[in-house]
């Protein structure tokens, strides 16, 4: 071992050691963190929250500014660490609702609680998604800044935003884009599953979430007012109109039918189909659907064609559906109105203007012009190719914790990371130990084990990326 890779491994162990010491302390700020609400629905303790994190960053010798909009403010900092290298950090501190039916105790208490099989855990809204992670970090940074200093520069570019679409980020990304320049973008999270292994996505679909509204007016319906329910003799109803024109979306094992859009599905490159076929061989279907609390998959397909299928396929989604009477007993009536919300997710070779139109065109060509079309929110597609060095660095990182992580080319879920991928032209990595679950729904939680995890697995990463980039890795 080299001088320069043995004081590297001095200086993660000494991290380590301070996270360890420091830890009650950090579990209880940790806490305190989640107990601020922050839900950007609502706009509920969004400005304080930025202000805390601000305050974490300031603490760590950094400049900060609060960008974005007044009412959603972007929490952009620097660290200048007088290194060569430079990291862009971006996270998000907004939350969803926490309106769900079912809590063990209240969702901004933050309370400790033992859940079977999975030891203590913290119950919050946010635990997992994402402000426990977070907070982790910054308590990470605390712990290498006292044992030594940061070992690079980094660049904070935390939202309010991104539970409503992050309408904003884009935006402030190219105005600053002269700006953000550095080695890649990191968000760190609680990667690993309830049988501990560890997940390392690669990219992420893109989405647009849309709320379709039919009403009154010459393809039928009330004008003004619900009727009596025995006026659908003679008068058609939006909610049945609405209901026929979802039906067409899809097919009845939900593969989509939009043309434009079914056919248009990105080729696998040679790296990203020998992932693929390496992530079969460990895909542990059951495993996988008792992590979504699910009994089946919906598609008659196995192992590498059930992945590809999932992952770049695009899907449409129906997130709610809202219409007439749902009160206790019976109420007939005819609405004058039936509303749903759905999101379409899609892979490269596709973008969010494609999709809005192809929608919009098909409606259309079906007889259903008269269903008005809001776009909620949208995000591109992100990829990073697994040969950047970022790439590797991250690995590297967990084999130092001993874990091989499966590798996943695509996810699922979605993500502002295309303003530096693409945007930018950065690579985009997204990771750490630690589990958590049960994210948008009732006992959202952290186990106290994996924050502890998250933070040692930051203090190593860091460390790694400050070297020297490795050798690039063969695409075979």
């Amino acid at each position: 071992m080299s001088l320069k890779n043995r004081e590297m491994q001095n200086r993660i162990r000494d991290a380590h050691r301070a996270i360890d010491r420091s830890f009650p302390e950090h579990l209880e700020s940790c806490r305190a963190f989640l107990r601020q609400p922050s839900i950007s629905a609502t706009g509920e303790g969004i400005q304080e929250t930025a202000r805390l994190v601000g305050s974490r960053i300031e603490a760590l010798g950094g400049r900060v500014e609060l960008a974005g909009t007044p009412e959603f403010p972007l929490v952009y900092g620097r660290i200048d660490a007088g290194t060569p290298r430079t990291l862009i950090i971006y996270g998000m501190y907004d939350v969803q609702p926490a309106e769900e039916k079912g809590w063990k105790s209240p969702p901004f208490a933050a309370e400790i609680r033992r859940l079977p099989g999975l030891g203590e855990c913290v119950v919050a809204r946010g635990a997992v998604n994402s402000k426990g992670a977070l907070s982790g970090m910054f308590n990470a940074l605390a712990c290498l800044k006292e044992t030594g200093g940061l070992p690079l520069n980094l660049i904070f570019t935390i939202e309010g935003e991104e539970e409503i679409g992050s309408p904003h980020f884009d935006a402030f990304i190219r105005e600053h884009r002269q700006e953000l320049q550095g080695d890649g973008m990191a968000e760190f999270d609680f990667s690993q599953g309830l049988d501990g292994l560890v997940a390392m996505h690669l990219g992420l679909k893109g989405i647009v979430y849309l709320n379709l509204v039919c009403r009154r007016g010459k393809k039928g319906g009330p004008v003004d007012t619900a009727e009596h329910g025995s006026v659908s003799a003679w008068v058609s109803s939006p909610v049945w109109r609405l209901i026929h024109a979802l039906s067409l979306l899809t097919d009845r094992r939900e593969n989509i039918r939009i043309p434009g859009l079914a056919s248009r599905i990105a080729p696998l490159s040679r790296t990203d189909s020998h992932l693929l076929k390496v992530l079969a061989g460990r895909f542990d279907e059951k495993s996988f659907l008792k992590e979504m609390r699910s009994l089946g998959f919906k598609y008659d397909l196995h192992g590498y064609e059930l992945l590809k299928k999932g992952l770049y396929w695009p899907v449409v989604n129906i997130n709610g559906f809202h219409a007439g009477y749902g009160g206790p007993g019976s109420k007939t009536i005819l609405p004058r109105k039936a509303a749903a919300k759905v999101d379409i997710r899609f892979g490269p070779d596709l973008e969010p203007q494609e999709v809005i139109d192809n929608f919009r065109d098909f409606l259309n060509l079906n007889g259903f012009e008269d269903i008005e079309i809001t776009v909620l929110d949208s995000y591109s597609w992100s990829k990073t190719e697994y040969r950047e060095p970022l790439v590797q660095k991250m690995l590297g990182a967990y084999r130092t914790h001993g874990f091989e992580p499966e590798v996943w080319p695509m996810a699922t879920w979605g993500a502002p990371y295309f303003a530096f991928s693409r945007t930018l032209g950065l690579p985009v990595v997204s990771g750490g130990l630690g589990h958590g679950g049960r994210m948008h729904a009732a006992n959202e939680y952290m186990t106290v084990q994996g924050l502890k995890d998250l933070e040692k697995f930051v203090a190593t990463f860091l460390h790694l990326v400050a070297q020297a980039p490795p050798a690039p890795v063969s695409s075979d």
